[in-house]
């Protein structure tokens, strides 16, 4: 792996591991069915947490899974597994999410994100079809303050601005691959050119550093 990857994914773990004491457990609710899941202690399951919550359509393949294609990457480490266990979550490639419903063997290689701790019920509560599955954090223990829009503490004007209204000696934009794609000693950030999706904003005040989930 080139030591740049490694030192976006580093900066990425390090970056949401501030405060955190264990692994954090995410709700995914299929119809009326609920199961918690436990991620690992990865880039990737990290990576996949800062999007919660999601709705997400996912669709049937082989009797076994059910998959989305996100509409951004996440940073991966494939292994080859060899058995996959119902429950199991995992990321194919770099932007397909999986769930699995059925424990087999397999040639196929995937990061691991996590495991649903009691999958009884499980392929019932998917269905056959192409269910909506929604995933959600059970316990915030990534570090991240989770602000979806506009907030007393900042602001993203019309013509792409992002101002951070609270005191900063430096504010940093993250994206969700753990790289810094812009940063200042000022309050405003330009955005303009930035893609939509879901970032990091990291804020260095004089005795702390904050990160907020944002989507711009």
């Amino acid at each position: 792996m080139k030591q740049t990857t490694l030192a976006a994914i580093f900066l990425f773990i390090s970056m949401i591991n501030m405060n955190a004491q264990e692994t954090a457990k995410i709700k995914i609710t299929a119809g009326s069915a609920s199961f918690v899941a436990t991620t690992y202690d990865n880039a990737t399951a990290k990576a996949f947490i800062a999007l919660l919550p999601i709705t997400i359509s996912m669709n049937e393949l082989n009797g076994n899974e059910k998959y989305h294609s996100l509409s951004d990457n996440l940073p991966s480490s494939p292994l080859y597994p060899q058995t996959i266990h119902a429950g199991d979550l995992m990321l194919y490639g770099q932007s397909y999410i999986v769930l699995f419903y059925e424990t087999f063997t397999t040639s196929y290689s995937y990061t691991p994100i996590g495991y649903i701790d009691n999958p009884t019920g499980l392929k019932t509560a998917l269905g056959s079809n192409n269910p909506t599955v929604t995933f959600e954090i059970l316990n915030n223990t990534t570090g991240i303050e989770s602000v979806e829009q506009n907030s007393i503490e900042f602001k993203i004007s019309n013509d792409g601005l992002l101002q951070y209204t609270g005191y900063a000696k430096k504010i940093s934009l993250i994206d969700i691959n753990g790289k810094i794609v812009s940063s200042t000693s000022s309050n405003i950030l330009n955005i303009n050119s930035f893609p939509k999706g879901v970032y990091i904003l990291k804020v260095e005040g004089k005795n702390q550093t904050r990160t907020i989930k944002i989507k711009i």
